[in-house]
C-alpha cells in the first residue's frame, strides 16, 4: 500500500480562509491546480509532473499536496531559501525539502534543460528584471477586457446560455493570463525580498519595502474622502474573498458602511516628500520594492475579472430560479461549473440538478458551522490521508510564544481576537489584533491597532505587507494562538524579533 499524501493548506488559507463554495472552487481549482503547481513541475522537469496528486478539498477547505512544495523548494540552496517555505511543512521544518524523490545530482541536465526551456519560452514575465514591467503592460489589457465584459451584461440578460458560457470562457481567459504573471512575481518577490533581508538585516529591509504605493492603501485612503456611490463604482468589486460566492462591495454596501466608521482615527502616514529618496535606491531594494507592491495590486486586479465570473454565474441563477431548479440565487454556488454547463447544454436533468445543490448546500452549511465554531481546528494546518495534522505551538516558556518576525518594531496592549471579516468592528483602538490571517480588505483595522499576530502567512503575506506600511509590529505563523489567547488580556509584540508575551496591565 502507498504512503498517504502529505497535504497542506499553506498554499491556500490565507486566500480561502473559510470553507470555500462548490462553484467557486471549480472555477479557481483548475486555473491554480495547472497554472501555480503543475506547470512549475513540468518546469523543473519532474517526470510525473502530469499525474502527481496537486490539490483536493477536506471539509470544504483546500489542500495541495506537499510533496509538491518538497520538489519546488529543494532546488533552493539554504543561503536563499525563501523565508516563507516554513508555511508548507509541518512545524515549518524547511529541511524536509531535502527528503523529496527529485532532483538528484543525476537530474542536473534534465533539471538545467528544463528551467532553460522554461525561460526561453516566456522570457520576458519569468526575468525578475522584466516581470514587473510586464504586469504594468498586462494592467490596461486588463482592464480593457474586464470592462468590455461588464458591458455586455444587459444584452447577456436575455441572450441564449450559450452566450453566457461562452462570457465565461472569455474571464476564465482573463483569469488565466493573469495567474500566468502573478505566479513568477511571487517568487520574484520571495527572492528579492529574501536577498535583501540578508544583505541589511529584517528591520531595515521592512522599512526599505514599506510605503509603496499600493491598491490595498489606496483603497484605505479614498474609504476617507471618496462618497460610498463614489468609493462603490471604483472598488466596488473588492470583497473579503477570492470565492466568487462572497458578495462584494458594490452589491454589499454595509461592509463597506462598517469600513469607513473604522478609519475615523485614521493615523497619518510618512509626508511623501521623505518617500522621495526611492530613486536612489539600489536595484535589489528597487526590485523588492516593485514585488512587494504588487502582491497587493494583484489581488485587487484578480478580484475585478472575479467580480465579473459572479455576476455572470448569478445571470445563469436567475434562470434557475425561472426553471424551478432552485429558489434563491445564492443556491447557485453549490452547484460546479460542470453541472451548469450539462444542465443548460440539457445533459443533466433538472431534478437531478436540484437534488444536487441540495445535498451539498446541506454539506457545506455543516463545514461553516464547524468553521464558525473553530477555525483553527476545522481548518488543519496539514493533514495526512485524511487525518488532521497540527503544528506544534512555539512556546518559550510559560507565557511568551516565538513566530516569524514580519514587521519589525515593539507595542503593547489589550488582545482583540478576530475571527473574520464580520468582526472587525470590535476591534478598539489601541489593541493588538489576533487572528487566524488578515485579508486585504481588511486593512482599514489596521488604523485602529497597536500591533498584529496571525497564525498563517509570512514576510510577504497580506497581514505583514499592510502591517509595515502603517508601521504595526507584527508576528506571524504561531500556531493556535487564537485559541491560546482571550479577549482583554494585556500581551506585548515584539514584531523584531518574532515574540509574542503577556505582560502586566
Amino acid at each position: 500500500m502507498s504512503e498517504e499524501i502529505l497535504w497542506t493548506s499553506g498554499f491556500f488559507n490565507e486566500r480561502f480562509p473559510a470553507p470555500v463554495s462548490p462553484l467557486g472552487w471549480s472555477l479557481l481549482q483548475p486555473l491554480i491546480e495547472e497554472l501555480a503547481l503543475r506547470d512549475p513541475l513540468r518546469f523543473l522537469g519532474y517526470p510525473e509532473a502530469e499525474t502527481i496528486p496537486l490539490t483536493r478539498l477536506w471539509r470544504g477547505h483546500p489542500y495541495a499536496n506537499v510533496r509538491a512544495f518538497q520538489i519546488f523548494y529543494k532546488v533552493f540552496p539554504d543561503f536563499i531559501l525563501p523565508e516563507d517555505a516554513y508555511r508548507y511543512f509541518p512545524d515549518g521544518d524547511v529541511s524536509l525539502r531535502k527528503g523529496a524523490p527529485y532532483p538528484r545530482w543525476v537530474d542536473a541536465p534534465r533539471l538545467v534543460l528544463s528551467l532553460l526551456r522554461a525561460f526561453f519560452s516566456d522570457p520576458f514575465n519569468v526575468s525578475p528584471l522584466n516581470n514587473y514591467r510586464h504586469w504594468a503592460h498586462y494592467v490596461r489589457n486588463h482592464d480593457c477586457r474586464v470592462n468590455a465584459l461588464h458591458a455586455r451584461f444587459d444584452a447577456l440578460r436575455n441572450a441564449d446560455s450559450r452566450e453566457i458560457f461562452i462570457a465565461l470562457q472569455q474571464a476564465e481567459k482573463i483569469h488565466r493570463d493573469f495567474l500566468r504573471i502573478h505566479r513568477w512575481s511571487l517568487i520574484d518577490a520571495d527572492l528579492t525580498f529574501g536577498l535583501l533581508k540578508r544583505w541589511v538585516g529584517h528591520e531595515t529591509a521592512a522599512q526599505l519595502v514599506a510605503d509603496v504605493p499600493n491598491k490595498t492603501m489606496e483603497i484605505d485612503h479614498d474609504l476617507n474622502v471618496l462618497a460610498l456611490p463614489e468609493f462603490l463604482s471604483k472598488h466596488g468589486h473588492r470583497s473579503f474573498s477570492l470565492d466568487v460566492a462572497v458578495p462584494t462591495f458594490a452589491e454589499a454596501p454595509e461592509q463597506v458602511k462598517r469600513l469607513r466608521q473604522m478609519t475615523e482615527d485614521q493615523r497619518r502616514r510618512m509626508p511623501a516628500e521623505e518617500r522621495e529618496t526611492q530613486i536612489l535606491l539600489p536595484p535589489i531594494v528597487m526590485l523588492a520594492r516593485h514585488y512587494t507592491g504588487m502582491r497587493e495590486d494583484q489581488r485587487y486586479y484578480w478580484q475585478k475579472a472575479l467580480a465579473v465570473s459572479r455576476q455572470l454565474y448569478l445571470i445563469l441563477a436567475d434562470r434557475l430560479i425561472a426553471d424551478g431548479v432552485i429558489d434563491e440565487r445564492d443556491a447557485v454556488f453549490y452547484a460546479t461549473h460542470q453541472d451548469l454547463a450539462d444542465y443548460f447544454d440539457r445533459r443533466l436533468p433538472k431534478n437531478d440538478l436540484a437534488q444536487k445543490i441540495v445535498a451539498r448546500q446541506s454539506e457545506w452549511r455543516e463545514y461553516q458551522r464547524e468553521f464558525e465554531q473553530s477555525p483553527t481546528e476545522s481548518y488543519p494546518p496539514f493533514l495526512r490521508g485524511d487525518v488532521p495534522v497540527f503544528n506544534i505551538g512555539a512556546t518559550l516558556a510559560v507565557a511568551q510564544w516565538r513566530g516569524r518576525a514580519v514587521s519589525p518594531g515593539i507595542a503593547r496592549g489589550r488582545v482583540r481576537v478576530v475571527q473574520s471579516a464580520d468582526e472587525l468592528a470590535r476591534v478598539q483602538p489601541g489593541e493588538i489584533m489576533i487572528a487566524p490571517a488578515t485579508d486585504p480588505a481588511w486593512t482599514p483595522v489596521f488604523t485602529r491597532i497597536a500591533g498584529l499576530v496571525v497564525e498563517r502567512g509570512g514576510v510577504l503575506s497580506h497581514s505583514a505587507v499592510i502591517a509595515r506600511e502603517y508601521r504595526i509590529p507584527a508576528v506571524a505563523g504561531i500556531a493556535n494562538i487564537v485559541n491560546e489567547m482571550h479577549d482583554g488580556e494585556m500581551i506585548e509584540v515584539d514584531g523584531t524579533q518574532g515574540v509574542v508575551r503577556y505582560v502586566q496591565a
